[in-house]
């Protein structure tokens, strides 16, 4: 039941009936409260200068502890959204971020808005590439390192990455370059012409319970699951990756010229050969030239 807001004179009162906010693993109820009044104010439920309910009437209103509004407040306040007064009370001091800046931190790798930073969760040396990120024609290196890392967008997780890099290309990259910008554009730039084909296979499918962990969501949300190698001319691995998105911050778009349609038909529907995952996920693989 969605809540009937009923503005009076600038203030927001929330007073219909609603349902409590319920217990997610790996979601405390402060961060469900913050998401949902961080999306009505970019909806505009909240406009700017807008005055938010007090802290125990929200408590009230949603059934929770008041302490975890005083965080969730305290959240939105940190992320410059809203402001608090002693006298004057809590109102909407900006909009989120645009949108157009977490799509292309997404879509483009070598962009960097302000806002995305990396944390490095481990970095290790001397593995392999797991058999299901090689191509059926490519060879791999003799050793990899791996970095496993969580993407953040104003603070908030949306993306955790498992990239494998071969020992040496990675031992060329300048210092702490994964705590910097995204790998791909990283090896993209030492490499150069070395690259020639790009391979990436995505698949929406739910998350698990340490997915959920990370990504900070509820159990079994959608995630966009995202593969990507890299090969030279002579199909030797440069690159290795998956990705799992948040479904609700995911955005794919691409530009292509119409003669694609023909010539790379991968690029709008999957081939007979590249079928959905036996859990009847969607799938589909751009192989870009």
């Amino acid at each position: 039941m969605r809540a009937i807001v009923i503005k009076r004179n600038s203030h927001v009162d929330i007073k219909a009936e609603r349902p409590e906010l319920r217990t997610e693993r790996g979601v405390a109820q402060y961060q469900r409260l913050a998401s949902l009044l961080r999306h009505r104010i970019a909806n505009g439920d909240y406009p700017v200068n807008t005055q938010l309910p007090s802290i125990t009437q929200l408590a009230n209103d949603f059934g929770v502890a008041v302490v975890s509004v005083r965080q969730a407040y305290e959240l939105l306040s940190r992320e410059g959204l809203i402001r608090s007064q002693r006298g004057v009370g809590t109102h909407v001091a900006a909009l989120p971020a645009a949108a157009g800046d977490i799509e292309l931190a997404i879509n483009d790798p070598f962009a960097a808005p302000h806002a995305l930073s990396f944390e490095i969760l481990e970095v290790r040396r001397r593995t392999m590439v797991p058999p299901e990120l090689l191509g059926p024609n490519d060879s791999s290196a003799d050793e990899y390192v791996c970095v496993r890392k969580l993407h953040t967008y104003s603070g908030e997780p949306f993306c955790y990455a498992e990239i494998y890099v071969p020992t040496p290309v990675f031992e060329s990259l300048p210092r702490d370059i994964a705590k910097k910008r995204k790998l791909l554009a990283a090896v993209l730039d030492e490499l150069g012409t070395r690259c020639k084909r790009v391979r990436q296979r995505l698949t929406v499918m739910p998350a698990d319970i340490p997915l959920c962990d990370m990504l900070k969501m509820p159990f079994a949300s959608p995630v966009a699951k995202m593969s990507r190698r890299l090969v030279d001319g002579k199909g030797r691995l440069l690159y290795a990756g998956v990705t799992w998105y948040r479904g609700d911050r995911y955005v794919s778009e691409i530009d292509f010229p119409v003669s694609a349609l023909k010539s790379m038909p991968g690029i709008t529907e999957p081939q007979p050969d590249w079928p959905a995952s036996a859990s009847g996920a969607e799938s589909s693989r751009v192989n870009l030239k």
